[in-house]
């Protein structure tokens, strides 16, 4: 009985591990895995519909014969009359030519296929289209009507019209299609009902002409300018004059239309109040120089008197020449210059001083500052110097120059420009302006121009350009993470202490090290190296534990902006030293949270899968144990029955013995 108990027990628990397995699997297929008897199956559908070898039914391939496209259908030529040979009559002429357009026609033996046929009330008219403009109709319209009638045609008939067209002014060069209208009526005999029958047809016929030249009205104008001075080439070489302050001189320019014939030509030097654009005493408001005509490639000798001012300066002068005409009846302007040379020019005897920027300084919120942060505006003070020991400065003019300043830019509200009235001879004066970093100014230090305008006491301007270097640097943030600690931490001995850093700044961490202290050595800094905006990474520390028990060791990260401004952060680690040989020594890996362990968690004991199985397999042997106890109960209470019965009967046989 115990055995049949036990044989029940194993059972029992193997069914519980066979339903457990079941339950497992189908989680897996859960997740996304598919049967092998769904796959089975599907891989057999396949099979079956596509080579027909499977108990389905097998589908017949249906193909399609492709359409014929070898069919040509040529068309009937609609036009009853057709040109022998358009191209051989083909014109050519330029505006104001008359030029004669010839149609030898033919009758379409297409058409007009017998005698029988005949083409009657032949007229040829110009097809003048609707907008007469001379992109589609070069020609001039004279007459009011221009159309051609011709005797009546029949088969093998050929007939030679003649149309006169004037090319407009207004033509410009090109080829054109010219067509013509046919208005006709096709007579037939009936042979069937000895009857004729009539039809009226229109259609169309067309030619081309070739324009050569623009028309003196088309409006084409030369885009360069027709008026140039000549080359030598075309007139010989032309000296350059030479002058000096005082004298007078003549200019000769020959000038060439390099375009078409020109109308109302006038030429009118450009006067200018600068001496080095335009040398001469100005004596007269009417400079200008008129011609009704110049035709295309014609030369013409310009000639200017002028007399050269005192205060030329010596040196090359190039002299300007505006002109303003007529081509093809659209008014354009061109503009040619010629050269002279000054000698013994006048000299300036007198010149500005030297104004410099001595020194500058920044302020942010009153305070002095060797540099900008990103997004932080500051006051410039700019200490400027008058060099000159006699005269006096005036009307000095500072304006700053970002052209080279791409991480700086004006404060909002202020301007770029400040004004000193005057500086004593060896003074200095101070300006203000508003600056501000931009938010996304890379950092290191970025260059400022400073452009300085001046006087003298006798007006004379002086001009001076300076550079400023002002540093600029990104607000730097490094976020340190939670350090874990690797091997035994015995005093005395070494380990590792990893550290977590990222870069939370706009800026790049430059040469970032880690310094370990209290408790902690190392022979030397541990060098992490530069971190990028946004980049992180792990520094892994070689260290010496030198106290016992439990404490705080530090880790202190230094590093530094593109500046060279150094920067600290700390953090600390919890450390548990051990003797070495005292048998609590810590073999597994720490951090803040978890001071020594094997790592348990890391196995199979931190699968919650593994408590789960465990569970199961309790709660079966425990139900099997009770099983096997109540059961066992029972077969002893059975057992124990047939003994009660018999002590029963032996007690009533007492009973009556005694009674007897």
């Amino acid at each position: 009985m115990k055995r049949n108990s036990s044989i029940r027990i194993l059972a029992f628990i193997l069914c519980a591990l066979l339903t457990l397995s079941t339950l497992c699997s189908e989680c897996v297929f859960a997740e996304g895995e598919v049967p092998a008897e769904q796959n089975t199956a599907v891989e057999g559908e396949t099979g079956n519909e596509g080579d027909g070898e499977g108990n389905g039914p097998m589908n017949p391939p249906v193909t399609d014969e492709p359409p014929n496209n070898d069919i040509i259908v040529i068309p009937s030529d609609a036009n009853a009359l057709i040109l022998m040979d358009a191209g051989a009559q083909s014109p050519r002429g330029v505006p104001g030519d008359i030029v004669t357009i010839v149609l030898p026609m033919a009758v379409n033996k297409e058409y007009l296929p017998s005698e029988r046929y005949m083409l009657r009330n032949i007229n040829v008219i110009p097809d003048i289209p609707t907008d007469t403009s001379v992109s589609n109709w070069p020609f001039d319209i004279i007459d009011a009507s221009s159309a051609r009638h011709l005797q009546d045609m029949s088969y093998n008939s050929t007939a030679e019209v003649y149309f006169d067209f004037r090319i407009s002014q207004f033509a410009t060069k090109g080829v054109y299609p010219v067509n013509f209208r046919v208005n006709a009526t096709v007579w037939r005999y009936d042979d069937v009902n000895g009857t004729t029958i009539t039809e009226d047809v229109t259609f169309r016929v067309g030619v081309w002409v070739t324009v050569v030249d623009d028309g003196s009205m088309s409006g084409v104008t030369t885009s360069f300018g027709c008026l140039q001075v000549a080359g030598t080439n075309l007139v010989g070489y032309s000296s350059i004059p030479v002058t000096s302050p005082g004298k007078k001189i003549t200019l000769k320019i020959p000038v060439v239309n390099v375009g078409g014939d020109l109308t109302n030509v006038t030429i009118t030097p450009v006067v200018s109040t600068n001496l080095d654009e335009f040398p001469f005493v100005v004596t007269s408001t009417n400079l200008g120089k008129s011609y009704s005509t110049w035709a295309s490639g014609e030369i013409k000798n310009i000639e200017y008197t002028f007399k050269v001012s005192d205060y030329a300066t010596t040196g090359n002068k190039a002299i300007r020449f505006k002109s303003t005409y007529f081509e093809n009846g659209s008014a354009a302007e061109a503009s040619f210059s010629t050269q002279i040379t000054v000698v013994n020019g006048y000299e300036k005897d007198i010149s500005a001083m030297s104004v410099m920027v001595l020194s500058y300084r920044l302020m942010v919120k009153g305070v002095e500052t060797s540099g900008l942060v990103a997004g932080e505006e500051a006051e410039l003070v700019l200490t400027v110097k008058n060099n000159s020991s006699s005269d006096t400065a005036k009307k000095v003019l500072i304006n700053l120059n970002f052209a080279n300043s791409p991480g700086l830019t004006l404060c909002p509200g202020s301007t770029d420009s400040a004004y000193i009235n005057s500086i004593r001879p060896g003074g200095t004066a101070t300006a203000s302006l508003k600056i501000m970093a931009k938010p996304d100014a890379e950092a290191g230090y970025t260059m400022l121009g400073i452009g300085l305008t001046y006087e003298n006491n006798d007006s004379v301007t002086g001009k001076a350009n300076q550079n400023i270097m002002i540093p600029i640097s990104q607000r730097m943030e490094i976020k340190l993470g939670t350090p874990t600690v690797y091997g035994s931490q015995i005093k005395g001995r070494e380990g590792t202490i990893s550290l977590p850093i990222i870069n939370m700044g706009r800026g790049k961490a430059l040469n970032v090290r880690v310094i370990a202290a209290d408790g902690l050595e190392q022979p030397s800094a541990t060098y992490v190296g530069d971190i990028l905006p946004g980049g992180s990474t792990a520094a892994d520390i070689d260290v010496v534990f030198t106290k016992l028990g439990s404490y705080w060791g530090s880790l202190i990260v230094q590093y530094e902006d593109a500046n060279g401004a150094l920067y600290t952060a700390v953090t600390q680690v919890q450390l548990n030293t051990v003797e070495a040989g005292s048998g609590n020594e810590n073999n597994g890996n720490t951090d803040q949270n978890n001071q020594g362990g094997s790592g348990w968690s890391d196995g199979i004991l931190g699968k919650w899968w593994f408590w789960a199985i465990l569970a199961v397999l309790f709660a079966a042997l425990l139900y099997a144990l009770i099983m096997a106890l109540s059961k066992k109960k029972e077969d002893e209470t059975t057992d124990n029955e047939p003994d009660r019965e018999e002590e029963e009967f032996d007690l009533v046989e007492l009973d009556d013995q005694e009674q007897e």
